[in-house]
């Protein structure tokens, strides 16, 4: 049965809540796991404390994870878990615009505006970019862009829409959710991974539930997007992972809703970026994306959300 994971959840944690979550056969759990206890004398002077982030935006990263900050950015965490398997990237959206650039070639029959092909209008304040979805011959959902139903948009599925304003939200279609003038871009991509907080897999789940994987294996590159209650949200890579772990994991950031996003070899990517004089500097989210971070220099033949520091409001 789906299960619901309190936000906060150290990710030590979760492999407590038994084998319909599937995490403790993931090895060790890396960065936030809780040591094992010893016996010491205290200290017989005073202990300095670590330093302590601060984090300029009006949100605080989950916690429960050792978040880092990205270099250039006071606005984005990134932590890694599960034995580096699993890397996550935490935004605040208060000082961040997400722009959407679709692939030349997929979504299939997508419009391309002129700034889609102009990587000037979204490198130069590129902090952050991750790949989309799915391609819609698997018929995993819906697709709006520029004033363009290209796909029908179907009520159940999860679904990110992106603003003209910059601003990006995930959530579930036809629960809250409807086709308004401010609406640029309307990406679906199967039922949602994580629903009001409660993961979504099941024990019934065969390897093509949620998305066809190559060779029917159950362990691939994996990628998905959430947001909490608080707006801030959560992307999450995995590497050769089964959907319940990437689930059980970016759930456990307090994530309200999650989509899954790309997948297979080497279809899901994230990088960060900062700029050092007219050089954007990137790095992969995780060492196992395949890609390199120039793959968002230029529109690519799949569509991509690019995190921006400071760009233009979209017209």
């Amino acid at each position: 049965m789906p299960i619901r994971i309190q936000p906060g959840l150290r990710p030590a944690l979760l492999a407590g809540l038994g084998a319909s979550v599937v995490l403790a056969a993931c090895g060790s759990l890396g960065p936030g796991a809780a040591p094992a206890a010893t016996s010491h004398k205290p200290a017989s002077h005073p202990v300095a404390a670590e330093p302590v982030h601060i984090w300029a935006g009006a949100h605080q990263p989950p916690a429960g994870f050792d978040w880092n900050p990205v270099p250039g950015s006071a606005y984005l965490a990134v932590t890694t878990v599960d034995g580096g398997q699993v890397s996550m990237l935490w935004m605040d959206p208060s000082h961040l615009k997400f722009r959407y650039v679709p692939g030349n070639q997929f979504p299939e029959a997508s419009p391309i505006t002129k700034a889609d092909v102009t990587p000037s209008t979204w490198v130069p304040n590129m902090v952050a970019a991750f790949s989309g979805g799915f391609k819609l011959a698997d018929h995993v959902g819906g697709y709006y862009y520029a004033g363009r139903m290209v796909s029908p948009l179907l009520p159940g599925l999860a679904t990110i829409v992106a603003y003209r304003d910059g601003t990006l939200q995930v959530g579930v279609w036809g629960r809250g959710q409807k086709l308004t003038p401010q609406m640029l871009m309307v990406r679906q991509n199967l039922p949602p991974l994580v629903d009001q907080g409660v993961i979504q897999t099941k024990p019934t789940d065969v390897p093509h539930t949620w998305g066809f994987t190559f060779n029917l294996r159950w362990k691939v590159n994996r990628s998905a997007l959430g947001q909490r209650p608080d707006g801030t949200l959560v992307f999450a890579y995995g590497h050769l992972i089964k959907p319940v772990t990437l689930a059980s994991y970016i759930a456990a950031t307090g994530v309200t809703t999650a989509i899954d996003l790309d997948m297979n070899g080497y279809w899901p990517a994230a990088f960060t970026y900062r700029h050092v004089g007219t050089k954007t500097i990137g790095a992969r989210l995780n060492p196992y994306v395949v890609h390199t971070p120039s793959l968002y220099f230029n529109q690519y033949h799949k569509d991509f959300f690019a995190v921006e520091a400071f760009p233009a409001v979209i017209s």
